[in-house]
Parts: C-alpha cells; structure tokens; sequence
C-alpha cells in the first residue's frame, strides 16, 4: 500500500512539474488592441523546426549582395621605385592611347595586361571575372568595396596603383552588379 502511496505521489509531482515547465514549442498569438495603432507580430517557436529553419538560412547570402567585375595588371619586383615606375608608364600609355578616345579602355587595357603582367589572367587580358567582396585580398576589397558608397569606383574607372602582397596592380572596372543571388558563385567554389 505504501509503494502505491509513493507511485501516486511521484506520479502527481512529475504531472505538477510538467504543468509549470515550458512548452517545447509555443504559438504567442497576437492581442488586438483598439489603442495600438502597430502591426501584430506571431511567433512561433518549435525547437527542432527552429534548428531546420537556420539550416536553409544562410548567413553568406546578404540583401545587398555586390559584386565587381575587374580586370588587372600585376607587375612584381623587390624594387619598388622600379615597379611604381612601370605603373606610372602603363597609366601613361593608358591615358595616350584610351584618353582621348582613340582606342576603347577595355581594348586598350587588355593588350597592356596580356603585354605586361606577370600573373596568369594576362592571358585573358587580365580578366579576374566577377566577384563580392572577401573573394580578393584585402587591398583590392579596400579599392573596389570602399565603406563609403560615394566612393566606389563605377564601371570604367581605373584604379592604381593598389600594392598587395603579390605586386603592384593597376585594375579596371569593368562591370558592378548590385543585388544578385550569389548561388551559381557559392556553387562554382565548391566549399
């Protein structure tokens, strides 16, 4: 008679602990209120539903996703004086050739980059295709992603010379994009 006393006491303090303890999942409804002039929110919280939901969320996909299209001249050397001195002459022939003109920039530019860089995209003329912001070094992010909106360079502009651990590089703007699902890109990385 005493152990059933006991199951029985057990029994009822397991369902008294239930009754105050948390849902695993609740629904807020939202109270109308003639005085509230705001929007009514839900919410609806389900523990495993919430760990799947952050699953399919992504933190790599922004709202504002920007993306650049560029092309470079690397040039390399332990002499720096040297090195700044062949940017100076490209940014010159640059100027020359596409300045008044004559020939068009993306001409121009990609003969310059498959002439005179030393990185592997001169054989596309220097082409890097399109990428966001982190895809490059930190100096190119700097040039082409800049805090101030005002400042990023549009599409057409040349920017030089942009020192990194690589070289010293002379890029050109080809192409921004704003707002664009970055799937295919995340895809194509593999990672």
């Amino acid at each position: 008679m005493a152990s059933i006393m006991g199951c029985c006491k057990l029994l009822l303090l397991t369902l008294a602990l239930l009754a105050h303890k948390q849902p695993s999942f609740a629904f807020t409804p939202c109270h109308y209120h003639a005085s509230a002039s705001r929007g009514c929110s839900t919410s609806l919280s389900m523990g495993l539903f919430d760990g799947i939901a952050k699953a399919f969320s992504n933190s790599d996909f922004k709202a504002q996703d920007q993306r650049v299209g560029a092309s470079h001249i690397l040039i390399k050397g332990d002499d720096s004086d040297q090195v700044l001195g062949t940017i100076k002459n490209l940014m010159g022939e640059i100027q020359a050739r596409a300045g008044e003109g004559d020939e068009p920039l993306s001409r121009v530019f990609g003969e310059l980059a498959r002439r005179e860089s030393q990185c592997p995209s001169k054989d596309k003329g220097g082409d890097l295709g399109m990428f966001a912001k982190g895809a490059m070094v930190k100096e190119f992010d700097l040039a082409l992603f800049p805090d101030d909106a005002a400042l990023e360079p549009q599409a057409g502009n040349i920017i030089g010379p942009v020192i990194t651990d690589f070289g010293a590089h002379i890029i050109f703007v080809t192409k921004r994009d704003v707002n664009k699902d970055q799937v295919e890109e995340k895809l194509a990385r593999n990672d």
